[in-house]
């Protein structure tokens, strides 16, 4: 009996199980495996299933974020290259600011120069020096006040912001001083060219002084309140100064006369003058030509009668001419 028994036992772990699978030729094609073999084959494709799903898995997550840091990466190396592209706009442009403030200087630096030693205006040139100076301060006069330090968490482009921020004040300082200095010299041009200094012919030599005088019509004394220049018939005659004309047409002894207001004071006046090239109430220049020398009037020859005025009375124009003759 017990033998049968194990016979019965092991004859059921070794039962068959058939499975029949269908075929395209419509036969049907069997497998027989026994139950033990299934057991353990359905054992190893579970185990096959979980791998297959747990690497699924990890390399899905590896995918996933391997996507995330290629992009982060990409970000990174964008904004890396616009911040380099900023830097080097920036030290380009300071470079540049650079030499441009050192040009500005340079020019500033002769024309100051040039000015002072061509002037005795000691008003003029105390004025000049005084551009660009703070009152009590002693300018050490730099294209460039650097300052700096070892620092802490500074990039190199907010050094180069701020190297750019300096030097914009400090060209904007240039420009301020350059404005002033033109401005000073423009007014000391425009107290210049109200003078009347200018010699009002081309060429010619003084036939008769200023003061007491033989009359050259009538003898006896005469007072003269001018110089006569006597220079060929027809040549031009130049404002002495800058101004505006007061008269322009015929003055009895003076024929063809012509009277110019140059401000602060001065006037000038031109007489016996063949033909005048200027009206009354315009405004000419220092050195434009107003008229042509002749002998209209009372006149023994070519020439130009010149007078000068301060604050209405005749002084010898020669106190004027000769810094210019």
């Amino acid at each position: 009996m017990e033998e049968e028994k194990n016979g019965l036992q092991e004859l059921n772990s070794e039962q068959e199980i058939v499975l029949s699978i269908p075929q395209d030729n419509g036969s049907t094609k069997i497998f027989t495996v026994t139950r033990k073999k299934a057991i353990t084959m359905a054992g190893i494709l579970s185990v096959l299933f979980v791998c297959l799903a747990g690497a699924a898995g990890f390399y899905g997550w590896q995918y996933h974020h391997s996507k995330i840091d290629k992009t982060a990466y990409q970000e990174y190396m964008d904004h890396k290259t616009e911040q380099e592209a900023k830097l080097q706009s920036l030290l380009d442009d300071n470079e540049k600011m650079l030499r441009d403030m050192s040009e500005i200087h340079t020019l500033e630096t002769k024309l100051r120069r040039a000015v002072i030693q061509n002037s005795s205006d000691r008003d003029f040139t105390s004025n000049l020096d005084s551009i660009g100076t703070t009152p009590g301060v002693k300018s050490t006069d730099p294209a460039y006040n650097g300052k700096g330090g070892p620092g802490a968490d500074i990039t190199m482009l907010d050094v180069a912001a701020a190297q750019n921020k300096n030097l914009t004040a400090q060209i904007d300082r240039q420009k301020k001083n350059m404005h002033e200095l033109l401005t000073i010299i423009e007014g000391r041009n425009n107290r210049l060219s109200i003078l009347p200094d200018l010699w009002p012919t081309d060429g010619g030599v003084i036939s008769s002084y200023y003061g007491g005088r033989t009359g050259p019509i009538n003898g006896g004394f005469d007072w003269h309140p001018g110089l006569d220049i006597a220079v060929d018939i027809g040549t031009p005659v130049y404002a002495a100064a800058m101004g505006t004309v007061e008269m322009a047409g015929w003055n009895g002894g003076y024929g063809q006369f012509v009277k110019i207001r140059h401000g602060n004071g001065y006037e000038s006046a031109y007489g016996h003058m063949s033909g005048i090239a200027v009206t009354t109430g315009q405004q000419v220049r220092k050195g434009e030509i107003i008229g042509f020398v002749g002998s209209t009037g009372y006149s023994t020859g070519p020439h130009l009668h010149f007078e000068v005025f301060v604050d209405g009375e005749n002084i010898d124009p020669l106190y004027m001419l000769k810094k210019a003759k």
